[in-house]
């Protein structure tokens, strides 16, 4: 399991020095703010482009993105219509359901599927899907409700044209379609923006956590329905599809399930800071998975391998 261990010291550590630099008052919520923007705005736009650019988007529509496609799907369906019952906002929905169902595949996912699984082909499809359909849309929708206006086809459309992250997928799908490569004097400034995304996340989260109250101090029973969902319901709904519906080998049940049992992603908290809409229950959701999601790994490890 060094993976694991591996994938999480690189976020503690990282966390960690968000929340120094909040307490030593270097950064503080206006610092938190910039860095939310500027992952938003500069950072992840240039990493989808750099990432997708490189990899093979059509060759991983398969049986993996199938399977993501539906366990992402089976917790929204889920998670929205309760959210709805209880009287949450559009907004409230968009990012609760985001914190219930998008995964760390590339933080996490990647580290993991190499070293516990040998083969990065694993992570692939999930971080496929995140990045070109489900973040664009559900940011579009974000956007849209941001602005006062209710989400429409047309609506929708046009808040992804305008949105940096639906327009960077665009481009990095494009270029991995026609196999284009950026002139190198681009292509290097991209990859160095896009360096900054992650690190530029967890550092906001940290901040976030120092700055932002008790973790679990509100939103409680929410935030363990998601906990539930993300860790329990989403990798249950990834097992059943990957062992009986499409009756895939025991390696090949393991890594989508373990794929599907990752945390939520700290991408979340930033697209919730960028609109101001339900932070805490972002950064919340984020500490919770994040810190259970370690036992629920080894517990598959032990029981699938």
């Amino acid at each position: 399991m060094s993976g694991v261990l591996q994938g999480f010291g690189v976020i503690g550590i990282l966390v960690a020095l968000g929340v120094a630099l909040a307490h030593a008052r270097v950064l503080g919520a206006d610092g938190q703010r910039v860095l939310s923007q500027v992952v938003y705005t500069v950072a992840t736009p240039a990493l989808l482009i750099d990432l997708l650019s490189r990899t093979d988007v059509v060759g991983v529509l398969g049986t993996g993105f199938l399977i993501a496609v539906l366990s992402i799907l089976a917790v929204v369906v889920v998670y929205a219509p309760l959210a709805w019952w209880r009287g949450r906002s559009l907004t409230h929905v968009v990012v609760g359901s985001l914190a219930s169902s998008y995964t760390a595949a590339g933080l996490l996912g990647l580290p993991i599927a190499v070293y516990v699984l040998d083969d990065p082909s694993y992570a692939l499809p999930l971080m496929v899907l995140q990045m070109v359909v489900y973040a664009p849309l559900a940011l579009s929708v974000l956007q849209l409700d941001a602005s006062g206006r209710r989400p429409t086809f047309l609506g929708l459309m046009g808040a992804g044209a305008r949105n940096p992250v639906s327009v960077a997928a665009a481009i990095g799908v494009a270029l991995s379609a026609t196999g284009l490569e950026l002139p190198e004097v681009v292509g290097e400034p991209v990859a160095l923006l896009g360096g900054m995304a992650v690190p530029g996340a967890l550092l906001a989260f940290g901040i976030s956590l120092r700055l932002g109250g008790r973790i679990g101090s509100s939103q409680r029973s929410e935030i363990a329905g998601i906990v539930v969902l993300k860790l329990v319901w989403q990798p249950v709904v990834a097992y059943a599809l990957a062992r009986f519906a499409f009756d895939l080998d025991q390696r090949d049940v393991f890594g989508i399930t373990v794929m599907a049992a990752l945390p939520t992603a700290q991408n979340v908290f930033v697209y919730a800071a960028r609109f101001d809409r339900s932070e805490l229950l972002a950064r919340d959701s984020i500490a919770v998975t994040a810190v259970l999601s370690v036992p629920t790994l080894v517990a598959l490890a032990a029981v699938l391998l």
